[in-house]
């Protein structure tokens, strides 16, 4: 979560989400400097991306659930999502009638490239809301945590549907 032009409060490495606890979060400024005796997440750049390329980014989460990750390896990029009143949930999708996309990348240990993959396809398609990291799970962002915790929300509802419709077409 953002908390300062400059600033933002990661995870630690290895915590468990679930059960995280003030002390299992470090601060670190957007060129990734820790700034505190900890060490963060191996996944830190994909965040740092998201809150350098956009200052009204207050919040990032990052997932791993089963509905992610099955739908990220039977699916091509991008998803679409259209037709369905839940798409109100994001910020600024106003009417069923909209559209919402979400790339799918494919999962890769080097962070930086990446980084990079994520960031040259926001330039070219927009930024969105979300993304997924093929076989690992979902990104997505908000101006404060409500918001993105509402995001968050909106698309694991959405994966389950696109899971079951395409088992029912299968």
């Amino acid at each position: 979560m953002r908390v300062g032009p400059d600033r933002v409060v990661i995870s630690a490495s290895g915590k468990d989400k679930s059960k995280l606890r003030p002390e299992d979060l470090l601060e670190i400024d957007l060129e990734g400097q820790v700034l505190e005796d900890k060490k963060p997440s191996a996944e830190t750049l994909l965040h740092l991306q998201l809150y350098r390329r956009d200052n009204n980014i207050g919040a990032v989460l990052h997932t791993h659930s089963i509905m992610a990750t099955v739908v990220s390896m039977r699916n091509q990029s991008p998803l679409r999502f259209e037709g369905l009143e839940l798409l109100k949930a994001f910020h600024s999708i106003e009417t069923h009638q909209d559209h919402l996309r979400v790339p799918i990348f494919d999962n890769t240990q080097d962070m930086t490239g990446l980084a990079n993959e994520v960031e040259s396809h926001m330039q070219q398609q927009g930024q969105g809301f979300a993304y997924l990291i093929r076989g690992h799970g979902l990104y997505t962002w908000g101006s404060d945590m409500s918001e993105c915790m509402r995001h968050l929300e909106a698309l694991e509802f959405l994966l389950e549907y696109q899971h079951t419709t395409q088992q029912q077409r299968e």
